[in-house]
């Protein structure tokens, strides 16, 4: 399965970089997303990162879960959701997706300028790459079984 396959160099892989996002989602079917403006573009985005040579998509949110929001997540807490890629500037991206439901509150945000819960439609507004967005919400409603 590839969630457990260790991201290595491959000869002839049109991608440029393998990331893994987190997708914190409360009961309110609020997501938690990254307020990044004055530090990174796009200003908004999903917490997580790219995937460090011989990790798995897995293993990688699990590090960045902690080093982006100081939370220690286990595997059996998250809910795969898809990859996503995407040609940002000329780079070739593919993104391992995870859904977190969570009744935390709150996070320790250590990387932008903090992080906000919001509907599906308020984070849809502030994300720059709509399509992705949308990808994301069609899964995470087929997943929990919310409006068709």
């Amino acid at each position: 399965m590839i969630l457990n396959k260790k991201m290595e160099a491959q000869e002839g892989n049109n991608f440029n970089s393998y990331k893994a996002l987190i997708i914190p989602i409360n009961p309110r079917n609020q997501i938690f997303i990254q307020d990044r403006r004055g530090f990174k573009k796009p200003d908004w985005g999903h917490f997580g990162g790219g995937i460090e040579a011989n990790e798995t998509p897995l293993e990688a949110v699990i590090r960045e879960s902690k080093e982006e929001l100081d939370i220690d997540v286990k595997p059996d807490e998250l809910k795969y959701l898809g990859t996503f890629n995407t040609d940002w500037n000329g780079n070739k991206i593919v993104r391992y997706i995870f859904l977190y439901p969570t009744i935390q509150k709150d996070f320790k945000v250590l990387e932008g300028a903090g992080g906000y819960w919001l509907t599906f439609d308020e984070a849809r507004k502030r994300l720059d790459n709509k399509e992705r967005f949308d990808y994301i919400v069609d899964k995470i409603k087929k997943l929990l079984n919310l409006e068709p």
